[in-house]
């Protein structure tokens, strides 16, 4: 095998590896890929370390601490000309805290109150990713749907611009009514360059969000077929969302969080009582005769103490302090109502949008049928000279409006169905 085939082989391997294939994805498909890709709900998940860690830490707080100390100095008189002595100390000491008017219990379940809010904040990045994708997927899908149309238009058109261009060489024709024919041509070439250009926007955006390389091949199968279903009860649905709403969740645990807070800044009130050993020994020399050993024992000293400390004036540090803590509590729980106030409105206008967009897509499947046969027929009539082509026109743009309804209809509704069923944990 010559070289020119081997740098053949290796430059295919390397297209290979950089040019994946995500062909025919679901929804479902593109979501996981977006969970395991993405930057940003990587980020979020750094902060569960960061949480774990700090509660850790909190825990540790219980626990002795030791420390070491090495120093070594030199004194003297300048005044009256002496001789520099230069001194050498080591020691260890450890402290232990006994009471502390339940801070560190406090600060242990407020560690552990925002480990779980950590966890829950990568879980919300993950739903709000969801809802991206389902828009961006539902978007895609929609704007196929009106590419397909704007085709079928546009080869309509065509066909009655070549039949009408035979009637015009015979005779049969007037000029304005080949120039209507070719301005219909025009129009419909226009706007499926548009629809076009829409849709490839619409999969570059859906691309760069599951962070597929660009060189990737990349299709999407079409959303699951439904059918237009009437919408279950707002209670129902309220109930639903709010034992699966993660913003509830996390409100919880803030609230919590904050008394343990409160629990904090008033343990700043009362005593504290910890115990502290040290054992320590140095030696001095000088030039004559340092006798470092003998030194080191004489030096050598241990020492144990049981300290209180009670905070007598503080000039209102303790009271602003609780203060603050009890401010944020009550942050806290408005911030919990505002949360639950806002979830009955997103299903409240989930619901409603649903049932609307329902009533929508059955109401222009039946208009888009009719439309569909009265064009029909039309250029049946224009075929066999008993239309014009303005008569035939406006039917057609009549069925391309009932074409543009239906499809806003269908995928608005899938998109709110799906939205709602995400919120109340049917998706």
């Amino acid at each position: 095998m010559n070289f020119s085939k081997i740098a053949f082989i290796i430059s295919m391997a390397i297209c290979a590896l950089f040019a994946q294939s995500y062909q025919n994805l679901t929804l479902q498909n593109c979501i996981e890929i977006a969970k395991k890709s993405s930057l940003s709900l990587a980020s979020a998940r750094l902060n569960e370390k960061t949480a774990a860690s700090s509660l850790t830490q909190a825990k540790n707080a219980r626990l002795p601490d030791l420390k070491g100390n090495v120093s070594q100095g030199v004194a003297g008189n300048p005044l009256e000309n002496s001789q520099n002595r230069y001194a050498f100390s080591l020691g260890v000491n450890s402290s232990m805290p006994i009471f502390t008017g339940g801070r560190i219990s406090h600060s242990i379940n407020q560690a552990e109150h925002r480990k779980e809010i950590a966890t829950l904040n990568s879980d919300a990045a993950e739903r709000t990713l969801s809802e991206q994708v389902i828009k961006a997927f539902m978007q895609v899908w929609s704007l196929t749907e009106s590419e397909a149309a704007a085709r079928d238009a546009l080869a309509l058109s065509k066909r009655m611009l070549a039949r009408d261009s035979v009637l015009f060489n015979a005779g049969s024709y007037t000029v304005s009514d080949l120039a209507l024919a070719f301005a219909q041509v025009a129009s419909d070439s226009l706007n499926l360059l548009q629809t076009q250009s829409n849709l490839t926007q619409s999969y570059t955006a859906l691309r760069q969000l599951l962070e597929i390389p660009q060189n990737s091949n990349f299709s999407v199968l079409p959303p699951d077929s439904a059918k237009p279903e009437t919408t279950e009860n707002y209670s129902v649905l309220l109930e639903s969302a709010q034992n699966y709403s993660i913003d509830k969740k996390i409100d919880s645990l803030y609230v919590l969080a904050a008394k343990e807070a409160v629990g904090i800044a008033k343990a700043a009130r009362y005593p504290s009582v910890s115990l502290s050993g040290s054992l320590s020994s140095g030696f001095h020399w000088e030039i004559e005769d340092p006798k470092y050993p003998k030194q080191l024992k004489n030096g050598f000293g241990y020492s144990a103490s049981l300290g209180i400390n009670i905070p007598i004036i503080d000039w209102g540090a303790a009271a602003d302090g609780v203060l603050q803590a009890q401010v944020a509590e009550e942050k806290a729980q408005i911030s919990a109502l505002n949360t639950q106030k806002q979830l009955e409105n997103v299903i409240e206008q989930l619901a409603l949008q649903v049932e609307t967009y329902r009533l929508q897509w059955e109401v222009s499947s039946v208009q888009m049928e009719a439309g569909k046969l009265s064009l029909e027929k039309s250029v049946q009539q224009h075929e066999l000279g008993m239309l014009d082509i303005s008569s035939l026109v406006q039917q057609q743009t009549i069925f391309n409006n009932s074409q543009i309804k239906h499809n806003q209809a269908k995928y608005s509704y899938l998109l709110s169905k799906s939205l709602l069923d995400l919120q109340t944990g049917n998706f």
